[in-house]
């Protein structure tokens, strides 16, 4: 995660740049997008039912010998492989991404982002476990920046983040989304901010 000094960091790069535009920033950092708990058993179940055919190639063993250490397995690897560093190492890339890109959907909704006036907020997410970022934007800005517009700052985001400069990144990514937002939504007479300007540690 961040510590205090970098997430004071990235509140005032946060801030500054919302002097420059009617847009909003909001930042949620989440240690991981999701538990993955049914993973362990999973990979257990399947190493479980597959061990007796590898058994019976080598050795004469009993039915009930057989079951027996089918649950032993079993219930050996689920435990083992519970552990974080395990767990989230068996999660297929895809996964990692789908999971990651709906929490990043369930936070827009959950931080009530599209509440702005204008609906000109975004939302800049990441997973630490899953090294994902994602930026979400508002209806209001959607209509006046394209997606592909984005694409460079996410990039750049991710790669601090497999760089284990995760603050660094944010950073950079408030201030290159600032820079979009101001050229198409400069700041408005008697716009005031709507979102706090923080960062949600998950």
């Amino acid at each position: 995660m961040i510590d205090k000094i970098d997430e004071d960091r990235i509140v005032a790069a946060i801030t500054d740049v919302e002097k420059k535009t009617s847009g909003e920033i909001m930042v949620v950092v989440g240690r991981s997008a999701s538990g993955y708990h049914l993973v362990p058993i999973v990979w257990a179940a399947l190493i479980a039912l597959a061990l007796p055919m590898l058994l019976l190639l080598v050795f004469a063993l009993t039915a009930r010998r057989l079951y027996e250490i089918e649950w032993i397995t079993f219930g050996v690897l689920a435990f083992v492989l519970s552990f974080g560093r395990y767990r989230f190492r068996l999660v297929p890339g895809w996964i990692k991404r789908g999971r990651a890109h709906e929490a990043a959907r369930e936070q827009f909704l959950a931080r009530r982002i599209s509440y702005t006036h204008a609906r000109t907020g975004i939302l800049i997410y990441i997973a630490l476990a899953e090294r994902f970022a994602e930026l979400v934007p508002d209806a209001g800005i959607a209509e006046l920046i394209d997606d592909a517009s984005w694409k460079p700052v996410i990039e750049r985001l991710t790669t601090k983040l497999r760089e284990g400069r995760v603050a660094d990144g944010l950073i950079e990514a408030v201030e290159s989304s600032g820079a979009i937002l101001a050229a198409k939504l400069p700041p408005q007479a008697g716009h005031h901010d709507e979102l706090p300007n923080k960062v949600v540690l998950l």
